[in-house]
């Protein structure tokens, strides 16, 4: 098919490494090793020759040898915010392109401002052309167009132009209390006077908006208004690409990818994530649980994945002079003591995995500011030297496992956005009594359910204005949220600890781990039943 030939010595290379193959794998092996020949004959230095020869053949085996055995040992994959490579979109070309090892700087400049907003418009746009409601259809002999489609129009195309027309674009506050839509081409007040929601979600300053209306006195009345449309994560990969979707630097090829999820089937459904939320060292109680919750654990085969978020005290802030010295001495002694918990359980500290978020209280750099670093050294020492397989990431930071990717983070995300709502989303009753359990429960579930949406229909974690919470403008790409995760974590503390499913994207809470001792488990490969209340593969647990 490719016009390939191939060299006899070659040929007798793969019979011969077939051959100690089980009969069961046969295909598979063998379409892994054709798939691969295949994709190095098609680029870099053998793409000008169409012969397959036995050194080459002699390579790939030897790759694919190394990758199934290194892929049990390294199923595991944490990426900071920091090293996160940044997706790209060429609107000519209709291609993307993973831009890595690019020289970023928590300082940027102006322009980096304009090019991270761009940036997220220009995601969101081409997800949106792509969509039936908005591609163009044939024409049929007789000049009609029977499935009719919707035009998304620039704002400068407005000049001149009556009726209804859709746009796209940010919302943006350029005068104070005066609200204007903008996209690449130029910007234009609107009217939301009389605007209907047709999508749940939080309507706030930076978010990117689909609004149909019309222009009436230089101000664009907009009758109807919604988020974007969501894009399973399915099809955001096949978009993409798997090499430019890479961002972990681990599955560049579909035949690797092919592997992976042998080996995720075949070992996979053991896995297991110990996520707990704001876990405050320096309560007593929260200690003595620990113990509890480890010792539970420690004849697990095999053992889970324990992530801790922050805040990791509840009296650690940034503060001056001789206080600040007492406060770092108090954290140091607050992971001593996590450290000496963990000896208890040699099992754990030897074999088990740790992972480490910090929240906007714990020590570091930019308090108030996202991404933020992973904590320092000088506060962990002991823990390091005690446990293994420790890593302290940055907040949020994304872990593969398998072929999954999740997100985690440790951010006020609810609160944030229901400050910055410029228009109330539907379904909330704020007359809703205080003290009805039921109705603040309900309440809260919806609310949730709208910053879930909210998140994943623009494809960000944090879909506010700059003012509800800082960015480091060159780093805003490691918010993202598209292609969509197969798991969003986000420790909440104006959200109810919960569990829930969102366009095949599992979105968790683990809730306050030093308020009520719960914390979240999540299977990643687990079967979900048709019985469970809740469709994701995670539940609270108590102790």
């Amino acid at each position: 098919m490719k016009g390939l030939s191939i060299q006899a010595s070659a040929l007798d290379f793969i019979v011969n490494a077939m051959s100690n193959e089980p009969k069961n794998m046969y295909d598979s092996t063998l379409n892994n090793i054709l798939d691969e020949i295949k994709e190095r004959m098609m680029k870099g230095a053998t793409a000008n020759t169409s012969t397959v020869t036995k050194k080459l053949v002699s390579a790939v085996l030897n790759d694919l040898r190394s990758d199934a055995g290194d892929t049990s040992n390294e199923i595991l994959q944490v990426l900071d915010s920091t090293s996160t490579p940044r997706l790209t979109y060429n609107s000519l070309k209709k291609r993307f392109h993973l831009l890595k090892n690019e020289n970023k700087s928590l300082l940027g400049q102006a322009h980096h401002k304009v090019d991270m907003l761009l940036q997220r418009y220009i995601m969101v746009e081409q997800r949106m052309l792509r969509q039936d409601h908005f591609r163009s259809r044939l024409v049929t002999a007789d000049g009609h167009n029977r499935d009719e489609t919707q035009k998304i129009t620039p704002i400068e195309g407005l000049a001149g132009q009556r009726g209804t027309r859709v746009l796209l674009g940010i919302i943006v506050q350029v005068e104070e209390g005066k609200i204007y839509l903008e996209d690449p081409s130029a910007q234009v007040p609107i009217d939301l006077s009389e605007t209907q929601l047709l999508s749940n979600g939080f309507i706030t300053e930076n978010s990117i908006v689909l609004v149909e209306g019309e222009m009436v006195d230089g101000v664009f009345r907009c009758n109807r208004m919604g988020h974007p449309i969501f894009e399973p994560r399915a099809q955001a990969l096949d978009a993409v690409g798997v090499q430019s979707s890479d961002i972990f630097n681990a599955i560049p090829t579909l035949s690797e990818l092919s592997r992976l999820k042998e080996q995720e089937n075949r070992h996979g459904s053991d896995g297991m994530f110990v996520i707990l939320s704001d876990v405050h060292l320096n309560d007593s109680r929260v200690l003595s649980k620990l113990e509890v919750l480890f010792s539970g654990y420690n004849d697990y085969t095999p053992l889970p994945v324990f992530v801790l978020m922050g805040n990791f005290s509840s009296q650690y802030s940034f503060v001056s002079g001789s206080e600040c010295g007492n406060s770092n001495a108090a954290m140091v002694g607050y992971f001593e003591d996590l450290a000496n918990i963990i000896s208890k359980f040699p099992n754990i500290a030897r074999e088990g995995r740790f992972v480490f978020i910090p929240g906007e209280n714990d020590p570091g750099l930019g308090r108030q500011i996202l991404p933020r670093p992973a904590i320092p050294s000088f506060f962990t020492g002991q823990l390091r030297s005690k446990v293994n397989n420790i890593y302290f990431a940055t907040n949020p930071c994304r872990i593969r496992y398998y072929s999954k990717e999740i997100v985690l983070g440790r951010v006020n995300i609810l609160s944030k956005l229901r400050q910055a709502c410029i228009i109330p989303p539907n379904e909330i009753q704020d007359n809703c009594a205080d003290d009805d359990a039921y109705k603040s429960k309900h309440q809260m579930q919806h609310l949730i359910n709208h910053g879930v949406k909210t998140m994943l229909d623009q494809g960000h974690m944090l879909p506010v204005p700059l003012s509800e919470c800082p960015i480091y403008w060159q780093h805003d790409h490691a918010l993202r949220l598209y292609p969509p995760p197969d798991a969003l974590i986000m420790g909440d503390c104006s959200a109810d600890k919960n569990v829930t499913k969102y366009g095949g994207c599992d979105t968790m809470n683990p809730g306050q781990f030093h308020m009520d001792f719960s914390f979240l488990v999540y299977k990643p490969f687990d079967t979900v039943q048709e019985d469970r209340t809740v469709q994701s593969a995670a539940e609270i647990i108590e102790i």
